[in-house]
């Protein structure tokens, strides 16, 4: 009986984990619980600040991040390991004094007022000790806040070597290191990521986070003991739960799947999720990226839930598995931004002929004309069929490390994996890399095959004013295009900034050209215009995409780039599908300008003709 308790309790818990849960939320402020804290998962971050702290080479740390980033747990957990007892999060301001006399002060929500005090009395007398430099006292002061308060706060009133210094480290954490505070570390939380981060090296992608997160919810050390009772119970047939924990659970759980089985689940997950990051259209949170797992594993049903079946059919809100939970848009209470952005990814999306009729095989009879059904089961593949098993159903495993399998993979995310890897490849393989995203430019505009085919240049389509059957491009020389992500080296280690602490993966890749004056112009790329680009060099048709905001910038970006010689250009007709070369220039004839256009077949040496 006991052991049936702690796993009716440990499933309370978590579905109040999740902010749409039915049952309450309380799980999703700070370490208030002890829930909270047995499933908090600790960072580099944490471990090195804790050092500093005690070794008094910190006196002022900010923290800053948008509300659920984890500011107001990691300083609860700082306060815990330093032998402190933080208070409720409903207590902002927190004070105490360490066994060597340390005195440790924390305000756990920097952009709240407090017991009739605004937030900005509160913030100017926290802060006053560091204005003008390192504190006299033996304190350490820690702040967790919003960058927006902290900014309106830093231009209210006189500027103080403070205000500069945290103000250039807002707007660019490479000024900070120009100034003479090593008593002061800020961290902006909105640069980390939870779903994965690059390795120091650059040779990998590390998701140890993601795994300590899932093994922490799963009860960790207690895994074994919270989930056990499940093995005799009556409901577990038609239990969501008791099948994700088999796939997702930790190693030792009884009748779990097959190893293999568990990594290829848990892989994919974490695929979904930094796919979701990869877009870029939400920040994903620390309670957002729980709250999407809790929901995933255990949805929003209790154990009472799945003992009474029926009924829960009849009010047309039965369970549904965690595959359905993950992507579909018809799952029961769903909620949230990550959850939003996952069902745009549904590998429910993309049929494959082959796949499809193995699928339909694993079917009843009755449910191989459900397309709903058809789609469940592609969900399910995804998460659990290996490389293997995909190959053997007629799809394509990958051909390297930079690809992903054909024909069972999230939607649209058939380039993910090389847009995911851009941090960890040489130099070559960038060049070939920009090559393919520059054969996608190319083809953005109806071109011959004379000009496609030239691999040392890239044509950029011109659009004339009045329409005409002969096409019209300027040519870039490959040469002056490269390929960057926006996850720079980080800075070294100096003591003001500890920057590799933080977590990081990228979002987006810029594609640069460097006119012939050395400016340069480029394009942001995200992932799904990284994913059409390389569509398009592959002779995919996308359709209409005049309307899709993925394309907002690239036509203004080509537009510059044929500026910058306008006076040259190539053009095709398809009456003798010759193609020419067309030049403008300017004589003076008696004092006055006269232009004229220069023409000349691109067939060897032809001179121009005018």
């Amino acid at each position: 009986m006991k052991g049936s308790q702690n796993r009716v309790d440990w499933l309370r818990h978590l579905l109040e984990s999740y902010p749409g849960s039915r049952w309450g939320n309380r799980e999703t402020r700070g370490l208030d619980t002890q829930f909270a804290k047995r499933t908090y998962v600790a960072t580099e971050l944490e471990r090195t600040l804790l050092d500093e702290i005690r070794a008094r080479t910190v006196r002022l740390v900010v923290l800053c991040g948008n509300a659920g980033d984890g500011k107001t747990a990691l300083l609860q957990q700082l306060a815990r390991e330093l032998g402190l007892n933080p208070k409720h999060s409903a207590e902002r301001i927190f004070d105490g004094v360490v066994q060597d006399g340390l005195r440790v002060r924390m305000n756990l929500d920097g952009s709240a007022a407090w017991k009739g005090r605004s937030a900005d009395e509160l913030l100017d007398e926290f802060l006053e000790p560091f204005q003008q430099g390192a504190p006299r006292e033996d304190i350490v002061h820690l702040l967790a806040i919003n960058d927006g308060r902290l900014l309106e706060w830093i231009e209210r009133g006189p500027q103080t070597p403070l205000k500069q210094a945290l103000a250039d480290r807002m707007e660019d954490e490479a000024k900070m290191s120009a100034h003479p505070h090593p008593h002061l570390h800020f961290y902006n939380l909105n640069e980390r990521s939870h779903v994965g981060g690059v390795s120091g090296d650059r040779s990998r992608i590390e998701t140890h986070f993601l795994e300590r997160l899932l093994d922490r919810l799963y009860g960790g050390a207690e895994a074994k003991e919270i989930w056990e009772p499940c093995i005799t119970c009556s409901a577990q047939e038609s239990c969501g739960v008791y099948g994700a924990t088999k796939v997702f659970g930790p190693e030792g759980l009884p009748n779990s799947a097959a190893a293999k089985v568990r990594t290829r689940a848990r892989e994919r997950l974490f695929e979904a999720l930094q796919a979701v990051h990869f877009r870029g259209k939400t920040h994903i949170t620390i309670r957002e990226l729980r709250g999407a797992l809790v929901y995933i594993l255990f949805g929003t049903h209790f154990c009472q839930d799945y003992h009474e079946e029926t009924h829960a059919r009849e009010a047309d809100e039965a369970p549904v598995p965690y595959w359905d939970r993950a992507f579909s848009p018809k799952a029961p209470d769903r909620q949230g931004e990550v959850l939003a952005e996952l069902v745009r990814l549904d590998p429910a999306l993309e049929a494959h002929p082959k796949i499809d009729r193995k699928l339909l095989h694993t079917l009843k009879m009755e449910d191989r004309e459900n397309p709903a059904r058809l789609g469940s089961a592609r969900r399910r593949a995804y998460f659990e069929w290996t490389e293997e098993e995909i190959k053997e159903a007629g799809g394509k495993g990958p051909a390297s490390a930079t690809e992903g399998a054909v024909g069972l993979g999230l939607a649209r995310g058939r380039h993910l994996h090389r847009f995911r890897n851009l941090p960890l490849l040489d130099e070559t393989d960038i060049r070939h890399l920009c090559a393919d995203l520059c054969r996608g430019l190319a083809h953005l505009g109806d071109l011959p095959t004379q000009a496609l085919d030239r691999t040392e240049v890239v044509p950029l389509r011109i659009s004339p004013q009045t329409p005409t059957e002969t096409a019209f491009w300027s040519e870039k020389s490959f040469d002056r295009f490269r390929l960057e992500t926006e996850l720079a080296p980080p800075p070294p280690d100096d003591g003001r900034l500890s920057p590799g602490l933080i977590e990081r993966l990228h979002r987006q890749a810029f594609l640069i050209y460097r006119y012939t004056d050395g400016r340069e112009e480029r394009l942001r790329l995200g992932a799904n215009l990284f994913h059409h680009l390389l569509e398009l060099g592959e002779g995919v048709q996308l359709g209409d995409v005049s309307t899709d905001g993925t394309f907002a910038n690239v036509s203004s970006f080509l537009q510059r780039l044929v500026r910058e010689d306008d006076r040259e250009l190539r053009a095709w007709n398809p009456i003798n599908e010759g193609v020419y070369d067309l030049a403008a220039t300017i004589d003076y004839v008696s004092g006055k300008p006269r232009q004229r256009l220069l023409i000349r077949a691109v067939t060897g040496a032809e001179e121009w003709v005018e």
